[in-house]
């Protein structure tokens, strides 16, 4: 007797979007959220990739509206539930079904001309700027609606036929948009090596399954799409040390050494530059957290965005429009560092009742949620102990990056001459801020320095001049790669420094 498999179900899904309707066929079990996005349906972008936590991929079922799952009923009213609203990151399609989707509001491209055209494509946002114009531009990367940090959105890619060319593809579009508003004739993209591979359309599996290697080295100009001119694309440095760590270097290649580049975002990276010859690099996987993404009041900066939050004798206070709406990377890390100064937060990451008065009227906010124990910060707007847990994550991943590279060339933080900070943190943060969370010790408070983006500075300059770009030829011939998991103990150091103070 011989079993043959079943062919896939097939389900029909309508989608109504202004006057517009399309109807798409799906496979039975497919996740609506990737459902939209695979479909070209253009809707707020969902800033917990798939959580449940920031309400923003709602979509109304006309029929067939699946029973509401536990953030549904966390993250809307009776009435928007019984009217068959639901999330699109937590439903599988089982049945056929009409649905219907608002537009999110389009985010115009500064139509700023400039011949020269720098991106820094990250894992959450992507930023330009233009040559003469040196402001910077961002929008989300809509590939988060495929995933929040690079292994979950290599899953994406390699778990579908369409997935690798869907994800390139909304890059391209993006890109495509830039250069047609600035007028630009040359291009430089500068990204991680996740997002690099991606875009050039390189094999993936190298990435995504160990022994991790990287499928191409870059430093040099790549044929992208005949909608874009040629594209300089700054050299990879190991398998998740990109392109835009090599750039951020070259901003830095006249800075005295030793000094440390710590680009904090969605992947860290880091590198000690010990000599004009000597790179030691490391990078470490940390969640979008640090950008204010998959928490449950997360937001990136904005005018009704808490990006600074301090402690005075009325309690917690800020600076931002009403009614706020969420809180930014930086506006947790001042939050939480200025709980740990009055003592309302033990080392652990979790919420305690102080001793001094303040201490006591700031804890009379903490409650009881769905999400665990929360501190509210305003009405609508909370402070989470399992958002607390995501942070010591990061904190744990820098921690372990950098006292591994320091170990390996038998320095010390005090022997630095700069710990240059870029990526998300690199614009806003206070270094006070870091050192009382335990990022860095707090001898290294006199030397850190808020680097900006350094990524899409060192774009802009490589396409401005040949003398960089050939420096960053050279470059990979001195680096050499450190493999955190590889070291033994890695999971004890990383337990050991998942505490607010430096280990």
């Amino acid at each position: 007797m011989s079993w043959s498999k079943a062919p896939p179900v097939v389900l029909i899904v309508e989608i109504f979007q202004e006057s517009r309707r399309q109807v798409v066929h799906v496979q039975k079990g497919a996740l609506l959220l990737h459902v939209l996005f695979e479909s070209g349906v253009t809707a707020s972008q969902a800033l917990c990739a798939g959580a449940g936590l920031c309400g923003r991929c709602r979509v109304r079922f006309l029929d067939a509206a699946p029973s509401p799952m536990p953030e549904e009923q966390a993250r809307l009213s009776d009435d928007e539930l019984a009217s068959g609203w639901r999330l699109a990151c937590k439903h599988v399609l089982l049945v056929s079904c009409r649905i219907e989707v608002f537009a999110a509001v389009p985010r115009p491209v500064h139509a700023v001309s400039g011949s020269s055209l720098a991106v820094d494509l990250g894992t959450t946002r992507i930023k330009w700027a233009v040559s003469g114009d040196r402001l910077e531009h961002s929008l989300v990367n809509p590939q988060m609606r495929a995933g929040s940090e690079i292994m979950s959105r290599l899953r994406y890619a390699l778990g579908s036929e369409r997935g690798a060319a869907v994800l390139r593809e909304s890059v391209l579009s993006v890109l495509t948009a830039l250069v047609r508003e600035t007028g630009a004739l040359s291009l430089a993209v500068a990204g991680n090596s996740v997002m690099t591979a991606l875009l050039v359309g390189a094999p993936l599996h190298t990435l995504a399954f160990a022994p991790y290697s990287l499928p191409l080295r870059g430093g040099r100009v790549f044929s992208l799409d005949n909608r874009l001119p040629d594209t300089y694309i700054p050299p990879l440095l190991a398998p998740f040390v990109g392109g835009d760590v090599s750039a951020g270097l070259a901003t830095l290649r006249h800075a005295p050494r030793p000094f440390l580049l710590a680009d904090l975002g969605t992947n860290g990276e880091f590198v000690l530059a010990l000599d004009d010859s000597r790179f030691l690099v490391t990078s470490v996987p940390m969640g979008p957290a640090i950008e204010g993404v998959g928490l449950c009041c997360g937001s990136m900066a904005g005018p009704r965005v808490l990006t600074r939050i301090g402690v005075g004798p009325d309690g917690l206070f800020w600076q931002a429009e009403e009614p706020v709406e969420g809180i930014s990377g930086s506006g947790y890390a001042s939050l939480l560092a200025s709980l740990l100064r009055v003592g309302l937060l033990a080392a652990d990451g979790h919420f305690q009742n102080g001793v001094m008065p303040l201490a006591r009227k700031i804890f009379s906010g903490v409650r009881q949620f769905r999400e665990g124990r929360v501190l509210m910060i305003t009405e609508q707007v909370y402070l989470a102990e399992r958002d607390i847990e995501e942070f010591l994550k990061v904190k744990a991943g820098v921690n372990c990056a950098v006292n591994t590279l320091l170990g390996r060339a038998g320095l010390r933080t005090e022997d630095l001459n700069g710990v240059y900070l870029a990526g998300a943190l690199g614009e806003y943060i206070d270094a006070a801020d870091l050192c009382r969370l335990g990022f860095f010790p707090e001898t290294a408070r006199e030397v850190i320095r808020l680097a900006g983006n350094t990524s899409l500075a060192g774009a802009l300059l490589a396409l401005e001049n040949e003398g960089v770009r050939n420096w960053l030829a050279e470059l990979p011939e001195r680096v050499a790669v450190e493999s955190l998991v590889e070291h033994d103990g890695f999971a004890d150091d990383f337990v050991r420094a998942m505490r607010f103070e430096w280990v």
